[in-house]
């Protein structure tokens, strides 16, 4: 049964309002991600991302599962955070945030100012071209380059590296025509991106990592089930990759991707996490054969190949600094 925007809105209000009662510190609530931007859920399963403002030091992030349906991630911030609000809407990830939230909670209207500067000439396509790069520029980090191209990593790239810089270099695509994706909802937006801006190779390039569109259903529901096997025996509250609140989640949005015929596009999540499961587990355990054979299956189990791999990540990074360029060229940016 899909669950009603506004009983997640509720859900939100109520969780901040008793963490307010609680904590005199915090000054400002606010709703971000995919249910403040009305998006559809996938699987019929969402989090619900709440952020608190806290004038003193922030707790911890908080993630707790309220359902098989519905995990509830709440974030801390300090007020110092927001000192240069300005400064915000050129940052690839508050910036988008800040633009258009729904308010739980201010009433000294703290936050209020903050995203009022924030969002002052957020589309300006100087902006826009800035948050675009600063993503490739994570990415570049993830794998350990400068912006020489065919310059050697100054460190070893790791799966989770080379799973981040994907994320993080389409998402330079994504920024230039709207809000930037995680998780499940990644490659949504960035075949979104591709038709906006002509450019559906940037899709197509991304999925052809991890050997194309085509995953037959059959084989999907196998890899599924191999994959929620390694989570949930190695699900920690303390790597909020597989914490244990996520893995229905998850799980609802492969079957939801796999029903629709977008088998493909669960490989790069799923080996996101399923890497982070298998460094909690140990190197005979009953779930490392299968993580080998999908490691086969995705072109990365030798040294060879995954050198292999990663230069076509390299290679999708450059593309796509060529097209913020291109963009901020065509823009006046």
């Amino acid at each position: 049964m899909q669950i009603e925007r506004a009983t997640l809105i509720k859900i939100a209000k109520d969780a901040a309002a008793q963490r307010l009662a609680a904590r005199p510190s915090l000054v400002a609530a606010y709703l971000t991600g995919s249910v403040a931007a009305n998006e559809p859920m996938l699987g019929g399963a969402t989090d619900i991302d709440l952020i608190l403002i806290d004038s003193a030091e922030p707790p911890a992030r908080e993630i707790q599962r309220l359902t098989d349906q519905v995990a509830l991630d709440i974030q801390f911030r300090s007020t110092a955070d927001y000192a240069h609000p300005k400064e915000l809407r050129v940052h690839p990830w508050r910036g988008p945030e800040l633009c258009e939230p729904v308010f739980l909670h201010d009433p000294r209207h703290f936050f209020e100012l903050a995203q009022a500067s924030a969002r002052g000439q957020f589309h300006r396509p100087d902006h826009v071209a800035t948050r675009a790069r600063r993503f490739l520029q994570l990415a570049r980090d993830q794998l350990h380059i400068g912006l020489l191209p065919g310059a050697e990593p100054s460190a070893p790239v790791t799966l989770a590296n080379f799973c981040q810089a994907l994320l993080l270099a389409a998402n330079a695509a994504i920024t230039l025509t709207g809000f930037p994706g995680a998780g499940r909802r990644l490659l949504i937006k960035l075949e979104m991106a591709g038709r906006k801006l002509n450019r559906p190779d940037l899709y197509d390039d991304f999925l052809a990592v991890f050997g194309g569109r085509d995953l037959d259903a059959g084989q999907a529901q196998l890899l599924l089930s191999d994959w929620s096997a390694a989570y949930h025996a190695a699900q920690t509250p303390d790597d909020e990759l597989i914490h244990p609140a996520r893995r229905t989640i998850y799980e609802r949005g492969f079957q939801a991707q796999i029903e629709a015929d977008r088998a493909a596009e669960i490989l790069w999540l799923m080996l996101f996490t399923w890497q982070a499961a298998m460094r909690r587990l140990p190197g005979d355990s009953a779930h490392a054969e299968n993580w080998a054979a999908f490691l086969e299956r995705l072109r990365l189990a030798s040294p060879a190949e995954f050198r292999e791999r990663l230069a076509e990540v390299r290679d999708y990074v450059q593309k796509v600094d060529k097209l913020v360029e291109s963009w901020a060229d065509q823009n006046g940016a």
